[in-house]
């Protein structure tokens, strides 16, 4: 009964820290994501108002972060985040996936607006998931050592 009891205790300790690594993560991956989509805007203004040349930037920099959303997405899953932050993310990748069929033709007038949503998006998932991360921190009984080591 009492190696039962030691191992159950493992697990729930196991457990909980890969959900609070897949939390961080996700966080961190949020903050990459924005600040990705933000360079984004950054490489088509400059290829606007500078040099045409930064379309081939603008153009290649997406697929340095595309698939980011979807690593947030499993994350999401393994941190056991609430529904909308991890549906949330795979809207980012829907979103993502639209961009390629605005970036040409009639549709191209929605390419900015999507940008502007992706950012939004971004950002609101990035500042949930630190808030959330906050949260279960200040519920944890480790918050104990982070006020006596002032």
């Amino acid at each position: 009964m009492m190696i039962e009891d030691a191992n159950t205790e493992k697990a729930k300790e196991k457990l909980s820290v890969r959900v609070k690594y897949s939390q961080i993560g996700f966080f961190l991956l949020a903050l990459i994501l924005l600040i990705c989509i933000v360079a984004q805007v950054y490489l088509a203004g400059m290829a606007i108002f500078e040099d045409p040349v930064n379309w081939g930037r603008h153009r290649i920099f997406v697929h340095m972060f595309e698939y980011i959303s979807i690593l947030m997405f499993f994350l999401g899953f393994i941190g056991r985040l609430p529904w909308k932050m991890i549906w949330g993310s795979f809207g980012m990748f829907a979103l993502c996936n639209i961009q390629y069929y605005t970036a040409h033709g009639i549709a191209g007038a929605l390419h900015p607006v999507l940008a502007l949503v992706l950012f939004w998006v971004s950002f609101t998932l990035a500042w949930s998931s630190y808030r959330y991360y906050l949260g279960v921190l200040a519920a944890s009984t480790d918050t104990t050592l982070l006020t006596t080591q002032k």
